[in-house]
């Protein structure tokens, strides 16, 4: 969360427990896991800041490639039972990484598990946005966000259909980026501001940290010629429509 004044905020839509100092503080974030066995420590930090939404899942760039499908099933959707998280991720695709065909089936297993318990999902994906929407287009029922999005407004429209919102981070500093040069078409209704701390920082910085996000708002701002406020109330909202929206399990 990054503030604005005493009273305006910035809700975090993707960070890690790793970039949270005070775990006291009451903040609006979005705390993904990358492995399992993250999961019990992030349980603990949602008990103690109870506005935290919290996920689980298994980041690709954590794939282990001698387990197989069933036990990642079961481990993943006895982790979810157990622990009772507001979204499945971070997962997804990325094409630097090896693996890419089991990236692919494990990404199908957590969109299952995403649609059988109407849980959003949070998304990696690199150089894999074509995969993506396939994949995409055999759950439609699933909802969540596309992290560090950074891809044009015709791949962002494709993604609008398959519910899916988009998470700008430092990609929106590089004013050569194709998510900066795409902006002003992006409708602000699919936006949500995101540090991804402590993995993304920006200029000299050594690591990201959620007080970032007031920069990103501050250049969205300014790229979408739209009053910084009404950015900070949109993306706020549609952090509260995508984490709130979960069930009883």
């Amino acid at each position: 969360m990054s503030k604005l004044n005493e009273d305006v905020y910035i809700y975090d839509a993707h960070c890690h427990l790793e970039s949270i100092k005070d775990i006291s503080e009451q903040r609006h974030l979005a705390v993904a896991a990358t492995e399992l066995k993250d999961s019990l420590e992030l349980l603990r930090y949602r008990q103690t800041n109870s506005q935290a939404k919290i996920g689980l899942g298994i980041h690709p760039w954590y794939i282990k490639s001698n387990s197989t499908l069933t036990s990642i099933t079961e481990k993943l959707e006895a982790a979810i039972l157990e622990y009772q998280p507001d979204f499945i991720g971070e997962t997804g695709l990325d094409k630097l990484k090896p693996e890419f065909g089991l990236q692919q089936e494990i990404f199908y297993i957590h969109l299952q598990l995403a649609q059988k318990y109407n849980l959003p999902l949070v998304i990696h994906c690199v150089r894999a946005y074509n995969e993506l929407l396939a994949i995409l287009s055999k759950f439609g029922s699933v909802r969540g966000m596309v992290h560090a999005y950074n891809a044009n407004s015709e791949t962002a429209k494709q993604l609008a259909k398959k519910n899916m919102l988009l998470g700008i981070g430092n990609t929106i500093l590089n004013q050569n980026s194709q998510l900066s040069k795409s902006i002003e078409k992006i409708p602000l209704e699919q936006l949500l501001i995101e540090s991804d701390a402590p993995y993304m920082p920006y200029g000299a910085k050594e690591f990201s940290s959620s007080e970032d996000c007031m920069f990103y708002a501050k250049q969205l701002a300014e790229n979408k010629k739209i009053n910084l406020t009404e950015i900070i109330s949109k993306v706020n909202q549609n952090f509260i429509t995508l984490f709130s929206s979960t069930v009883a399990r």
